[in-house]
């Protein structure tokens, strides 16, 4: 018995298109085959691959997460990304806030922000494929974004 992979993140929300937007024209995913379940939703996906789903969800329901950022609960969804150059216009275009750091001893440069929801999602890119080094690192602070 092992665990593979992980296969998806569901974000239930009741903003529905404002979130499938913002994961297709920020982050890049693309709107794929879901099966017709009774609720409406999406899948977004990354390659073949259905890495988010959305689900509609009733505002006036039960809560189902555990907001991230204190105490226990989801912190984010991270995601491996390239061009880091790319996503940092596009979220400057989208008027998304971000903060971006090094980690990993320099190794990996990360970017967090905040989807419609308020669930925090991480871009992690290689530094070295990125030509990121120490010397030439500008880092991007936003108060409460990170881990």
């Amino acid at each position: 018995m092992a665990v593979k992979e992980l296969n998806h993140i569901n974000i239930r929300t009741a903003k529905m298109e404002k979130t499938k937007d913002f994961f297709v024209d920020v982050v890049g995913l693309k709107i794929g085959y879901r099966p017709d379940f009774p609720s409406d939703g999406y899948w977004l996906y990354c390659g073949n691959v259905p890495i988010v789903h959305l689900s509609l969800s009733d505002p006036k329901g039960d809560p189902r997460t555990i907001h991230s950022g204190r105490g226990n609960g989801l912190d984010h969804i991270g995601l491996s990304a390239c061009d880091l150059n790319g996503f940092e216009k596009t979220l400057m275009q989208n008027g998304v806030t971000y903060r971006k750091c090094l980690a990993g001893s320099g190794k990996l440069v990360q970017i967090f922000f905040l989807d419609p929801n308020g669930v925090q999602v991480e871009l992690a890119f290689e530094a070295k494929a990125e030509g990121v080094t120490r010397e030439n690192f500008v880092a991007v602070d936003a108060e409460g974004l990170g881990v």
